[in-house]
């Protein structure tokens, strides 16, 4: 028998834990950010509607294994959000006519970020054929946000990452006063604020399921037919000064190796690729040193490096933001990188 002091005791702390359980189950039962019940085909909500931002490194992963068993993906498109316009259907006109091309595209994806999906689609027997890497060069700098909810990877994906600390990311995000509102009243004023604070996300019309793809051309057609409106304003943007050269360099002691180990797994399973380094809007180009590093390692008839065009860089109806790129000069970069595939190998 339990002395009664014990039992007061033990009878406190499950009332003391008790908000917490039910948090915990709301959490579960709510599942706001649609990573604890299974994947159903589709992600986030159709249309120009609000939505808790979505874990996109999740949803590539549970898209994957959703429709993977119909359409039997060998194409795949890796990198962080920039790569979202360089759209599966112009990469395929530069791909075999039977080639099935999947999207992974994830906020401020890292070098580590792509050596593990690529790694995880491998050891999952997916058979890769084509990879076309998105590069910019702030993904050679940047650092894995483990602990930040639109950014945490998969657990299937990343070894630093458990199924536990993924849902104790998600669910720290959920206790937020206003997220938690929101789930149970949807006011508008609460929805108003997520969005202000980055929480939640403007949905566009046109996501694709099947290809992991947002589409930006409705975006697209106001910025060309009126860009005077759009990009008045952005008075931020336009007023943007040109950053000094050079650029600090990038490709370190750290990142270097992850490098090595992307191109000896594209070489190991004779996966075709191609790599693209965007410009950025009056950004600096990558230094001559980075630059030849990443030929040296991933081979420099794979590497596309427009991070020095000068006419986007200073191109303001080319970018949403400066830093993200419209879709039609995404497909360009794409027709350039191929076109420049079919020229002949200068003589040594």
């Amino acid at each position: 028998m339990l002395k009664p002091g014990i039992k007061k005791f033990i009878l406190r702390s499950l009332l003391a834990l008790l908000p917490v359980a039910l948090y915990v189950a709301l959490y579960a039962i709510v599942d706001p950010f649609k990573v604890v019940h299974a994947y159903n085909g589709v992600s986030i909500a159709p249309g120009d509607s609000l939505e808790r931002i979505p874990n996109k490194r999740y949803v590539a992963i549970e898209g994957l294994k959703y429709y993977d068993p119909r359409y039997h993906y060998d194409s795949f498109i890796f990198g962080s959000s920039i790569s979202s316009n360089f759209t599966a259907e112009a990469w395929k006109r530069h791909l075999p006519p039977d080639a099935s091309v999947y999207h992974f595209t994830a906020g401020a994806n890292t070098l580590t970020g792509i050596r593990d999906e690529l790694r995880y689609l491998l050891n999952h027997g997916v058979k890769v054929r084509h990879a076309l890497f998105i590069m910019e060069d702030e993904m050679f700098q940047r650092k894995p946000r483990l602990d930040e909810m639109p950014f945490v990877p998969h657990y299937d994906v990343s070894p630093q990452v458990s199924r536990l600390h993924f849902h104790f990311v998600h669910f720290n995000a959920f206790r937020d006063p206003y997220m938690l509102l929101y789930n149970l009243v949807p006011w508008s004023w609460v929805g108003d604020k997520l969005l202000e604070e980055g929480k939640m996300v403007k949905i566009p019309s046109g996501r694709d399921e099947v290809l992991n793809e947002d589409s930006s051309r409705g975006l697209d057609s106001l910025i060309l037919s009126n860009p005077k409106e759009y990009y008045s304003r952005m008075l931020w943007l336009v007023q943007m000064k040109a950053q000094p050269n050079p650029m600090p360099l990038s490709i370190d002691a750290d990142n270097e190796p992850v490098l090595r180990d992307i191109t000896r797994l594209l070489n190991e399973n004779n996966i075709d690729y191609v790599v693209i380094v965007p410009p950025r809007f009056r950004g600096q180009a990558m230094s001559t040193i980075d630059h030849a590093a990443l030929c040296q390692i991933m081979g420099e008839n794979h590497v596309n490096d427009f991070s020095n065009d000068s006419t986007l860089i200073h191109d303001l109806e080319s970018y949403y933001d400066g830093i993200h790129i419209l879709t039609h000069r995404c497909t360009e970069l794409i027709d350039r990188s191929y076109e420049r595939r079919l020229l002949p190998t200068p003589k040594q």
